[in-house]
């Protein structure tokens, strides 16, 4: 074992350097880190938190209101950004509060109104032409008047704050088994958040492995396109080429996610310093309508996550590098590509629809099935639907199937260096397998 991986660092050395060498890749790299850095402050912005002054330049406010409840001038001096402002009862009409705000450069109107049916309010802001108000300080002014009109309601209808955020509070909804009721609450997940949960996870894996695809095909066709096989051959082994590549590409793909990710991390800590973050996980909930406190995580299972991710990755890295190992020309890597991508897709789809079956054996099968489990066990653990016992067979199965992978793998690379014909089949490639193990055996008992 020890002469077939010889030579595996320096291969490993030598294509990252390759890689990092070329121009295109170091400003991809520059580009991306860039975007994560500046995501959640452009997020912030989009979903408007950024929307709002800190301080304002208005003096004097014209208000109309014809909603039927009363805003004074204490609800609109309650925020601290308009202490001073001065508050003057308008009745209505345009043409005078249009020569006012062109005289005041400091003052601004508001048009609180009801429509027609009682359903709903409306409240339009006004500055004037070459006002010294910014169009964000009336916007800002507009939101405390919205909240003051919420709170005049409230003393309207003697509702307290308190029962306005009791009414707010999220609800989420569960269908479940008796079964699974009967495991307890804090065990199991509907299944709406654990479809979620899985498509989440699967599309994660998806996209590393498609990453990764492309260059482990482009590493494993790098030889044959350029003639050096019989010169590397001499020094390095074929199953070391193929480990030293496969791993390379892992630095590509998870160094990149990693730099994305402190990124992220950079970005979420220029946000918290510069306002508010906490609309994130509300903005999440949201979007996505899941009850993610019911969900066994925790550090330990990120951990957990990180592993399972690895295994998957290199079930579908060796997996890649065994059909690439059959490409002899650029041509063959889109049936190289079709044979990822259905094994992908066979694993993303069952994860879809595993959820919507609600069958522990189900769950069990998918978790333990090689090519499904990398894209439903680590969902089903941490929705409770299996035990630790079967996740951890679950991995077991997994790290085996990323030894046997990778032996099938130096193996194909070792028979098909020298291969120049059309991509085989499999029943070709399996019947090209047994004879070059027949050769290597019979080669093996004359040298005895």
């Amino acid at each position: 074992m020890k002469n077939n991986t010889g030579g595996t660092g320096t291969v490993f050395r030598y294509t990252v350097q390759q890689h990092y060498k070329t121009t295109s890749v170091r400003i991809l790299i520059i580009i991306l880190f860039a975007l994560s850095v500046a995501s959640i402050p452009l997020l912030r912005l989009i979903a408007g938190k950024d929307s709002e002054v800190s301080s304002s330049d208005i003096k004097s406010l014209y208000l109309y209101n014809n909603t039927g409840f009363e805003i004074t001038k204490d609800d609109i001096t309650a925020d601290e950004r308009y202490a001073s402002i001065t508050v003057n009862a308008s009745d209505g009409d345009k043409d005078a509060l249009r020569q006012t705000l062109h005289d005041d450069k400091t003052a601004v109107a508001a048009f609180i109104t009801g429509d027609e049916e009682g359903m709903s309010f409306r409240i339009q802001g006004y500055y004037g032409e070459g006002s010294d108000i910014s169009e964000k300080d009336c916007e800002t002014l507009n939101h405390v008047l919205q909240d003051a009109l919420h709170q005049s309601i409230m003393r309207t209808m003697n509702v307290s704050q308190e029962q306005i955020d009791t009414m707010n509070l999220n609800v989420f909804s569960q269908v479940s088994t008796v079964d699974d009721y009967l495991k307890g609450d804090d065990q199991v997940v509907d299944p709406s958040t654990h479809m979620t949960v899985n498509l989440f996870y699967s599309y994660a894996i998806v996209l590393i492995s498609a990453l990764a695809m492309s260059y482990i095909f482009q590493q494993c066709m790098e030889e044959k396109v350029s003639k050096l096989v019989e010169s590397l051959l001499v020094s390095v082994s074929p199953a070391a080429l193929l480990t030293g590549k496969i791993l390379a590409v892992t630095l590509f793909v998870f160094g990149g996610i990693a730099l994305i990710a402190v990124g992220f991390v950079i970005s979420y800590f220029i946000a918290k310093s510069t306002g508010d973050v906490s609309f994130l996980p509300e903005t999440f909930t949201k979007t996505f309508g899941i009850d993610t406190s019911a969900l066994h995580f925790n550090p330990g299972t990120v951990v957990l996550m990180l592993l399972c991710i690895l295994l998957a990755y290199f079930i579908l890295a060796f997996f890649s590098g065994i059909v690439g190992s059959c490409c002899s020309k650029t041509e063959d890597t889109q049936q190289a590509s079709i044979a990822v991508v259905l094994f992908l897709l066979i694993g993303y789809y069952v994860a879809s629809f595993t959820p919507m079956m609600q069958s522990d054996t189900v769950n069990y099968f998918v978790s333990l099935f090689p090519v499904t489990s990398i894209f439903t066990a680590l969902p089903n653990y941490i929705c409770g639907k299996i035990t630790l016992l079967i996740f951890v067979l679950a991995l077991v199965i997994q790290a085996a199937t990323v030894y046997l992978f990778a032996k099938l793998a130096g193996a194909v690379y070792r028979m098909m260096l020298l291969y120049r014909g059309g991509f085989p089949k499999p029943a070709q490639l399996i019947r090209m397998l047994r004879e070059n193990r027949s050769s290597a055996k019979a080669g093996a008992g004359k040298e005895g």
